[in-house]
């Protein structure tokens, strides 16, 4: 059985349990906004980091460091989901956009907060990539290896986010909020940096779960590694081109 960090674990649960909400809060009537019911980015965000905070909860534990810098690193990511979580669902509640808002005063302060925290996570992620590549990980050789690509793919999900903070928006040759991809409302008419986000974020669930895989298939240690190096391509392939093709202005679909 896997360790957990149990602060980084419960502060994940808390967030699959606010999805499960949002949910609920899909059947009740709401002005939608940019063209979409208000629970839905709330239930994006909530589903989306509950897997990452449950995914970090899983490698925390294996870092060869002490018990004083874990539990430093466990709080910043907690603290930093936290006040993300917060922001995106008391704008949801107001009926207000939660990204790239600077509409009125509160809107402003409320954008500044969750890029602070955002930023701060940013920092935490970095120092944990660092730590793993240049310390050894309590895991088989495959796994660590996953953890690592993962890791370091998943830093490329901060590129594709603060080029959404800087232009102000997450489509490129249109506005926000036109027709849409059904549950993720990616863009079917212009480019969306939220695609490669998607991607390069989620290595950090897709490469560990491929080793995890691999290992538990009956091959010999050459093919183990063939399809885990074959993955950790396709994933960064669709990172890097779905990334190329917001850029220019193309729907990835």
């Amino acid at each position: 059985m896997p360790r957990f960090d149990r602060l980084v674990l419960g502060v994940g649960l808390a967030h699959a349990i606010l999805a499960v909400v949002c949910v609920g809060l899909l059947l009740v009537d709401a002005t939608p906004i940019l063209g979409v019911h208000p629970a839905v980015k709330p239930l994006k965000f909530a589903v989306s980091l509950a897997a990452f905070l449950v995914t970090m909860a899983v490698l925390l534990p294996t870092l060869s460091i002490s018990d004083e810098l874990r539990r430093l690193l466990a709080g910043a990511l907690s603290l930093t989901t936290v006040v993300e979580m917060t922001v995106i669902a008391t704008q949801a509640l107001r009926g207000r956009r939660s990204h790239f808002n600077t509409a009125l005063p509160l809107d402003t302060a409320l954008t500044t907060t969750m890029l602070i925290g955002i930023a701060l996570l940013v920092l935490a992620m970095v120092a944990i990539t660092l730590l793993a590549t240049a310390r050894p990980l309590a895991q088989p050789a495959l796994l660590t290896a996953a953890w690592r690509a993962a890791l370091w793919l998943s830093l490329f999900a901060a590129v594709s986010g603060f080029a959404m903070g800087g232009r102000g928006r997450h489509t490129i040759g249109g506005d926000d909020g036109g027709p849409g991809m059904a549950i993720t409302n990616w863009s079917t008419a212009h480019g969306d940096l939220r695609v490669s986000h998607f991607f390069a974020l989620h290595a950090l669930q897709i490469i560990p779960l491929l080793a995890v895989i691999v290992l538990w298939l009956p091959l010999r240690a050459t093919a183990q590694w063939t399809l885990l190096v074959l993955g950790i391509g396709a994933n960064a392939l669709l990172a890097g081109w779905t990334w190329i093709q917001a850029l220019a202005s193309r729907p990835m679909w």
